[in-house]
């Protein structure tokens, strides 16, 4: 029953999305007027209807997640171990992460916002680095059988 929801939900936001593209694309702005300053009421229109739909789907994902843990509450265990791993590995580049401004950096740079791009890379680098292992050795241990 759910899952035909989802189904149903999920083209009616692919069918929305589609039809704010055509219409946003078929305005006629052009790249040079990215600072938005004549851009009319279209353009205006078609970002409120953007965040509303945005606003939309996450409550959607959220509702649907909470759904299938009402549900299934066995498989809750899994996701709360991946939440879990991503939530040190965040953790862990923050600690990693340098707040260091260096001169050469933009002015407005301030060393928490320096922290935290240092943490999201460090982020990035650990994640590479472990689907590079798991990759790896997924095809390390299938060769072996």
């Amino acid at each position: 029953m759910f899952q035909k929801i989802n189904t149903i939900g999920m083209f009616v936001f692919i069918v929305i999305g589609v039809i704010l593209m055509i219409m946003t694309m078929s305005s006629g702005l052009t790249p040079e007027q990215s600072d938005c300053t004549d851009c009319g009421a279209a353009v205006g229109s078609f970002l409120g209807l953007s965040y509303i739909l945005l606003v939309l789907a996450v409550v959607a994902a959220l509702g649907g997640s909470v759904m299938q843990a009402i549900m299934n509450p066995g498989k809750l265990k899994g996701s709360l171990i991946g939440l879990g791993g991503m939530i040190l590995v965040f953790v862990i580049s923050y600690v990693l992460a340098d707040a260091t401004v260096e001169p050469y950096y933009a002015s407005d740079i301030t060393e928490t916002a320096s922290k935290l791009s240092g943490a999201g890379l460090y982020a990035f680098y650990i994640l590479f680095v472990l689907a590079v292992l798991s990759i790896a050795s997924s095809s390390l241990t299938r060769f072996i059988k």
